[in-house]
Order: structure tokens, then sequence, then C-alpha cells
């Protein structure tokens, strides 16, 4: 157990100079992702100003056979990343931080710039080891601290075929404007978690939310055959939806219960997508149509009876327990009637 025990202490410039050089590798595969809001790292840059002790980074010391060495962040990236973006100019302190609030870096004055590079960052060195054991370390320091959720203990315990495309097609630029996921989903991970429910439900049918997201991390974790007939349908369908609603995030389909339904009913017909000119606007009609009338029976500016039975269908497996299988069937149900004109039938 003493090889756990080595501490030692690394100021904020040699952070800064060891990044510049290329020699820290701040993204290990296994850690989540690097989206703090600016309050939280504005608050971690006000800790740092009062001299106030930060909670120890996790890091290795890795020498290959030329004698070159890397330094490897296994706990700690967030606040690394926060410290360089704020010598960047990347933000300026907030209102929580009064002394120095609306200040960027260069806007401090020369003590406090200085403090700002003295500070030092207590670091507990690891030793070499296999990616598994540096895993379960990092899984255990994170349930020790900050609870990580599930998407989270995937991230640090999966590395196969599956949850890297997961990741790829989290990342597609489709998301940006979509409106779907915010900054803490992405933070958080909930973003691939969504994905990975999508992809789940294309090839395997509509599953309960999450229930049964473990078992297929499982079976794909070493061979995933479908990757590139997945990854297809994946682009196809934002395409589509891309075309169809350039205004998405103006309407209830970026509510991710509502884009569960129009995506996978798209990913059903994926061989007929692209759809052609006159296919694209009776669609994009029938969408928003349904959309516009969902919102009105749910915010009661028209009475329920009014509507027709497909979208009182809908309303109801939307309102309450979205995610559950039987509300899933039942708005898959009640879209492909509003758009049998378009498809005529499920294949």
């Amino acid at each position: 157990m003493q090889r756990y025990l080595n501490t030692t202490q690394r100021t904020v410039v040699w952070f800064k100079k060891t990044y510049e050089a290329g020699d820290v590798v701040i993204k290990a595969p296994f850690q989540r992702n690097p989206v703090w809001s600016d309050r939280q790292k504005s608050a971690l840059i006000d800790t740092i100003l009062l001299e106030y002790p930060i909670p120890e980074l996790y890091m290795q010391e890795l020498t290959d056979a030329s004698g070159d060495q890397k330094h490897v962040v296994v706990d700690g990236q967030q606040r690394i990343r926060a410290v360089l973006s704020f010598l960047a100019g990347e933000y300026e302190l907030d209102d929580e931080s009064p002394h120095w609030a609306g200040l960027s870096f260069d806007d401090l004055s020369p003590d406090d710039r200085k403090k700002v590079f003295e500070y030092n960052f207590i670091v507990r060195l690891l030793p070499e080891m296999p990616d598994e054991e540096l895993r379960a370390i990092f899984q255990r320091i994170n349930r020790n601290t900050v609870t990580l959720n599930l998407q989270e203990l995937r991230h640090a315990t999966y590395w196969g075929p599956f949850i890297k495309l997961m990741e790829e097609l989290a990342d597609l630029e489709f998301w940006s404007n979509a409106g779907l996921f915010s900054a803490n989903d992405r933070r958080r991970m909930l973003d691939v978690e969504y994905v990975s429910e999508l992809s789940v439900a294309v090839l395997n049918g509509l599953q309960n939310k999450k229930r049964n997201l473990e078992e297929f991390y499982q079976q794909y974790e070493t061979n995933f055959e479908e990757a590139q007939h997945l990854r297809g349908i994946f682009v196809k369908v934002v395409g589509e939806i891309e075309q169809l609603l350039p205004d998405l995030a103006k309407t209830r389909w970026r509510k991710k219960s509502d884009f569960y339904t129009l995506f996978l009913k798209l990913a059903r017909h994926a061989a007929a997508l692209p759809l052609a000119a006159e296919a694209r606007k009776s669609t994009s009609e029938v969408l928003l149509e349904i959309a516009s009338t969902v919102d009105a029976v749910i915010s009661e500016e028209v009475d329920t009876s009014s509507a027709d039975a497909d979208i009182q269908a809908y309303v109801k497996n939307v309102e309450r327990a979205a995610s559950d299988l039987g509300s899933r069937k039942a708005r898959e149900v009640a879209l492909d009637n509003k758009l049998l004109s378009v498809f005529p039938a499920d294949g």
C-alpha cells in the first residue's frame, strides 16, 4: 500500500509551463467531460486567491525508454482546466467572488497574479499500473467525494467499441443546435446516456428507460459488429430531422421523450431516407401540427376532448411516466397513425 502514499506539490505556473510544453495529459480516457460552468470555475479561482486549500489531485508520472516523461492527471482535470482557461483570459470572475468580481486574470493586481501562479496543488502520485486498476481507483475516489451518476460510472468502467461509438455520436454537431442537452447534461454525460438509449432501441426495439442499458453495455463491450450499421442510421436520421425541423429547438420535439419517439420512427424507415421533397414537406407539416396541438392540450389552451384520439393518446403518454415501455409504445402507435400518409406501414 505504500505505493499510494507519495505526495508532492505542483504550482499553477508548473502546470501552465508543462501543459504548454505538451507534457501534461489532462483528459484521461475514463474521466468525465470537462464542462464546468463559469460559476464553478470562478469559485475555484476565488478559493485560490483566498489561499484556501483545494482537494488533492491524483497524477501519474510516466517515463518511457527514451527518458521522455508525461504527467497524467488521473483525477482533477476540471480544476486544472479551470485554472488554465482563467490564465488564458477565457472568463471573468463572477459576483460570487466579491473582491474580484468582473475581473479576468490580466485585470488582477500584480500581487494577485503572482498569488495565482504560486498557488500549490497537493498532488498524490500514483505508480504506473494497468488501465483496469487505474479506472478502479478513479471510481473509488469519486464515489467517496462527488457521487458519479450511472453513465459516468460506465465511462470509468467500459472502453470497448460500443461506448466509443456512443461518445462519438453524442459529439455530433447536430446536438449543439437541437436544444436537448444542457451544459450540465453534457458535463455529467447524460447526452451519452441518452444516445445509448436511442441506439439500444434502434438495435433491439423499445426499452424501459435505462433499465437494460447496463446489460447492453456488457453485451457490446468486446464485440460490436453493428457499429457501422448503427452509425449509418444515426447520420441519416439526424440529417433528416435537421431538414424536417430546422427550428427543432423551438418545438416540443426537442424534449427527450418526444425526440425519442420521433427518432425511432425515422430510424425504422432509415432505408427510405432522405425523404423526397414532397414527402419531407408533408412530414414536416404533420410534425409541427402534432407539436402545436399537443402543447395546446397540455397547456389547456384547448379542451382535450376536441383533439383526435391519437393526440389524446400521445398527450396521456408523454405527460406521465413518459419513459416507461408502455408509454413509449403508445406514443409510437400514435405517431405511426399520424404519419400514415408518408409511411403507410412499418415493415
